[in-house]
Order: structure tokens, then C-alpha cells, then sequence
């Protein structure tokens, strides 16, 4: 038991919103950015496409300026028969550019300008009629007067809604006079569209970032922690990690008013089993007693290594007379190790005990523990002797 579980909680929700907020400010950057890009984008597509229908238009001129200069269309007639032809040529750029709206106007005053041609279906809610005013904007009065193109940023009109212009104007390169001007609005809701599409890759980009940078940042303290807690060579809990762990076992305990044990374990003539067979041979020695401490307490990995030869065991939820169980096992363990090396010497080791209760706190458990391990170490090296 290395950690506190409601520590390791904090940590990785603390990371999670460290490594949220830094990854946050690239991203919203990079949202803002690309969103001034998609505008940038829209509006080329804008002027391009009224460019290109103010070209034709233009270069037709013959028949779109008498439809243009007239105040009224008779049905049937041949400038209503052109009027029907431009109309659906309109209709189907529209489709093909996904433009909000496109359209040709003619000016009347600086305030006004009068619909020509629409790429709305005829008799659709905003669908505008031959001859239908408008009001004008800025920009627009611009392409009129100076016959330049001109494009508008996202703007709110109060009948339309919020969109954004382009202007090209229509010239009649017999006299270089502005006939009319083709106009292609993009709205909100098309921009909003293709922000959002972007809004969506960046947010699973920074869930999944985040989530990996976090995770990888909280395994990496983790790690760091838990080996500062490490013996290297059994690859149980240190003496830092055995100081650490019986402290929170107490408080559990405490609040719990629940026992338990700790185990101090000693190896049986360990020095001399350095001195005879070499300290790699101790070495494995050590490595085998820490698996076998792992057994039997079931993989908690409440097991250390606090000495050179000593161990020790915590014992959740166990009594004195429940560990005595534990202790037989880790005897019989022992006692069947085999190591070849030793030859055939077996392998002992004096363990002693110690039960937590109410009122008891760690130091003295430890000295209670201790002094029990050199009693049993006393009784066994007397029978040793017998």
C-alpha cells in the first residue's frame, strides 16, 4: 500500500486541469486564427464568384443592359425571355457555390439600389421580384461609383440578417460605365458551419491531448514516486515506503477501529551465508525471500525491506491469532525454498510480531514488533544449539 488512493485521485484531476488549461490557450488560438482564415477564405470565394458572373454578364452586354435600363417586364417578351434564361443560370451557380444569395442590381440613389436578376426560385419567401428595391450599403455604393470590386466583412442587416458581401461590378466596355453590379452574400450560419466543423476538430483534438499528456505525465510521477519507495533488489517497499505506509495503515485504522499486524522478519544466518557463498548468492537469497513475502500476503504489496536482511509485513484487518497463520505459511515457504547454490543448506528466519489496538502508535508498535523478532530469534537459536 504505496499510495493513498484519494491522493492519486487529486493528482491526476490536478494534472487533467494543468494540462487543460495549457493546452487551452494554443488551442482557442488556433481556433480564433483559423476562424479569421475561414472569413478570409469565404470572402475570396465571394469576390471569385461575383468576378466571374459580372465577367459573363459583361461580356454579354448586349442583351443584359437593355434588361437592366428597363423599368418593367412584359411576359413573353424577348427581354423577359432573357430575364428567365439569366435567371436560371443564377440558380444553378447558386447551387454549385453554396452561396446564401446571388443577384444583379442597378443603382437608383445612394441609398437604394433596384434587384435586376435573382438566384432565389420564383415565388419562394425570399425570392426578389425584377424591379424590387433595396437598401444600400456602404461597400456597395462604392462598386457603383468607383467600379472596383469590394467585399464586406460579417455584417447585421436588419431585413437580411447577418452576412457578408461581395460586389463586382457590371461594365459595358463600349462607354466604361457601371451598367449594374453582380452581388454573392454568404451568411452567418454558412461561416458558422464551417466553423463549427473546425470547432469540432480541435475540441476531440484537445480531449485526446490532453487525455494522453495527462495520463503519461500522471504515470510518470507515479513511476518516479514509487521507485523513491522501491528496494531495487527485491523490488518490495524501502524503509521511506515501510515509514510511510504503516502511518496511513494507523489512521485507517483509527477511523475504522479496526486492527492490524505488522510482521518484522529477520533471515537466519545471513552473514554467514555472505561470508561462505559470496554476496551475489545473499543477493538471491534476498530476491527469493522478497517473492515469497509477496505470496503470502497475497500481491498487496504491503511487503519491505527496511535492512540489510530485514523485513517487514503489514497486515490489514488481522489479528494476532490470524497472522499466526500467515507466519506458519511463511515458515513452511522458507523451510521448502530451494537455492541451488546453497547446496543444500535451507534457508530460516526468525519473525516476530506485533498487533495494533487503539491507543498504541507506530514507534511502539515497531519496538513491540522488534522485540518479539529477538525473542523468537533468542528461542530458535537456543533450539539451533539443542
Amino acid at each position: 500500500m504505496f499510495y493513498s488512493k484519494a491522493w492519486k485521485r487529486y493528482l491526476f484531476l490536478f494534472l487533467l486541469l494543468l494540462v487543460g488549461a495549457g493546452v487551452s490557450v494554443p488551442i482557442y488560438y488556433i481556433y480564433q486564427q483559423t476562424k479569421t482564415i475561414l472569413l478570409q477564405e469565404t470572402q475570396n470565394n465571394a469576390i471569385n464568384s461575383a468576378h466571374t458572373i459580372a465577367a459573363f454578364l459583361s461580356s454579354d452586354i448586349e442583351h443584359y443592359r437593355p434588361l437592366s435600363e428597363a423599368t418593367e417586364l412584359e411576359e413573353g417578351s424577348e427581354l423577359h425571355q432573357s430575364y428567365v434564361q439569366y435567371s436560371s443560370l443564377m440558380r444553378t451557380i447558386k447551387e454549385r457555390n453554396d452561396a446564401t444569395f446571388i443577384y444583379t442590381s442597378k443603382y437608383l440613389d445612394d441609398q437604394t439600389s433596384a434587384f435586376v436578376l435573382d438566384g432565389e426560385e420564383p415565388g419562394s419567401m425570399l425570392f426578389s421580384p425584377f424591379g424590387s428595391h433595396d437598401s444600400m450599403d456602404g461597400q456597395e455604393l462604392y462598386t457603383f461609383q468607383q467600379g472596383e470590386l469590394s467585399v464586406t466583412d460579417l455584417m447585421d442587416d436588419p431585413e437580411w440578417g447577418v452576412y457578408l458581401s461581395a460586389y463586382a461590378p457590371i461594365i459595358d466596355g463600349r462607354d466604361q460605365s457601371v451598367v449594374g453590379l453582380v452581388g454573392v452574400d454568404y451568411s452567418q450560419d454558412h461561416f458558422s458551419h464551417l466553423t463549427r466543423k473546425v470547432a469540432w476538430i480541435l475540441n476531440i483534438s484537445f480531449a485526446i491531448f490532453t487525455i494522453v499528456l495527462t495520463v503519461g505525465l500522471y504515470t510518470a510521477i507515479l513511476t518516479i514516486h514509487q521507485r523513491s519507495g522501491l528496494d531495487e533488489l527485491t523490488g518490495l517497499g524501502n524503509k521511506r515506503a515501510f515509514n510511510r505506509s504503516l502511518h496511513l495503515e494507523l489512521g485507517d485504522a483509527r477511523k475504522r477501529n479496526q486492527h492490524f499486524v505488522l510482521c518484522m522478519l529477520d533471515i537466519d544466518y545471513f552473514k554467514s551465508i555472505n561470508d561462505t557463498y559470496g554476496h551475489p548468492v545473499g543477493d538471491v537469497v534476498l530476491k527469493n525471500i522478497g517473492r515469497i513475502l509477496l505470496n503470502v500476503s497475497e500481491k498487496n504489496r504491503s511487503c519491505y525491506r527496511i535492512g540489510g536482511d530485514e523485513f517487514a509485513l503489514i497486515l490489514p484487518a488481522t489479528t494476532l491469532s490470524m497472522a499466526e497463520q500467515i507466519k506458519t505459511d511463511l515458515h513452511k515457504q522458507l523451510a521448502g525454498l530451494e537455492i541451488l547454490s546453497l547446496k543444500s543448506e535451507k534457508i530460516s528466519a526468525s519473525i516476530g510480531m506485533a498487533e495494533w489496538i487503539p491507543g498504541i502508535t507506530a514507534e511502539t508498535l515497531i519496538n513491540l514488533a522488534d522485540k518479539d523478532l529477538y525473542e523468537q530469534k533468542r528461542i530458535r537459536t537456543r533450539l539451533a544449539h539443542h
